[in-house]
């Protein structure tokens, strides 16, 4: 008779090969996908976001990986589609995101020592003749990506509700984010254009006024993607709502925006009176 002996080596190659055919592809961990709206330079996005992604695939035991989006249509795009598991938003872009879809559930947003809003600015240069928003008819005007909130969206309909339509500009553009705007208006490329505060102090010095700025909006915040199952999504939104508590918070949270102290409770309801502030545009 043959004697067999048990070989734990082959044991073991043949359990990795028969795996994917004896459990579900769900009891395998994937890695979850963060996705993040290029309102900076992606490569100062990765920067700002890795100590928060770092926290939670430690806390969570997950692998994340991070996508920036060409475009805030691009990011919105693969956040509906599925290819996002969660993601950072503008204000406008989750409106535009929940315009026939408000059941995506948010997450947190961003609070700076219970400041839980912000603003922004049109700016022009500070040897500028222009006084007024209306002075603006006839001039140029430098907007960031089409769907952004302070470089714009508002500054479009504040545009309208001192009279000036886009086609009483001399000319306007699309320059994808906050700093090209900044810089091309210090440059005279353009009359004006639309930044957030943050923007504007960062060149002020270097010859940038305010001509007028925004009302105070509510602040960015975190999306459950489509395909999060809820349980998921209940637990990173206890991990970032307190992440305050750890001792790692404050390098975290000022990395994402300086001034951050806290990730507080969202809800859809809060940014509706920005949704009424932006409805009106046309083209």
């Amino acid at each position: 008779m043959r004697k067999y002996t048990f070989q734990p080596f082959r044991a073991a190659f043949l359990l990795l090969i028969l795996l994917p055919l004896s459990f579900p592809a769900q009891a395998v961990k994937q890695a979850l996908v963060f996705g993040v709206h290029p309102y900076l330079h992606s490569t100062t996005l990765v920067e700002r976001f890795t100590p928060l992604v770092k926290y939670l695939s430690e806390k969570l035991g997950r692998d994340i990986q991070m996508r920036v989006g060409t475009s805030y249509q691009d990011h919105i795009d693969a956040f509906t589609r599925g290819e996002i598991d969660f993601a950072y938003f503008g204000p406008a872009p989750f409106i535009k995101l929940t315009e026939n879809n408000k059941s995506f559930r948010p997450l947190g947003r961003l609070s700076f020592s219970g400041q839980d809003t912000f603003r922004g600015a049109i700016i022009v240069h500070k040897d500028s003749d222009i006084k007024s928003l209306a002075d603006l008819a006839g001039k140029s005007f430098a907007f960031g990506d089409p769907n952004s909130t302070l470089s714009s969206l508002v500054p479009r309909r504040m545009l309208q509700d001192a009279g000036v339509e886009l086609e009483d500009l001399a000319g306007y553009s699309y320059l994808n984010n906050h700093h090209n705007v900044a810089l091309a208006v210090l440059v005279g490329k353009y009359d004006a254009g639309g930044v957030k505060s943050e923007v504007f102090k960062k060149y002020q010095a270097r010859g940038l006024q305010v001509l007028q700025w925004t009302p105070e909006i509510p602040t960015h915040l975190f999306v459950a993607g489509p395909g999060l199952d809820a349980a998921q999504a209940e637990q990173i939104s206890v991990l970032l709502q307190s992440l305050k508590d750890d001792p790692r918070a404050k390098n975290i949270m000022q990395s994402i925006k300086k001034g951050t102290t806290a990730i507080i409770p969202a809800s859809i309801s809060e940014y509706e009176e920005l949704r009424k502030l932006i409805s009106r545009q046309e083209g």
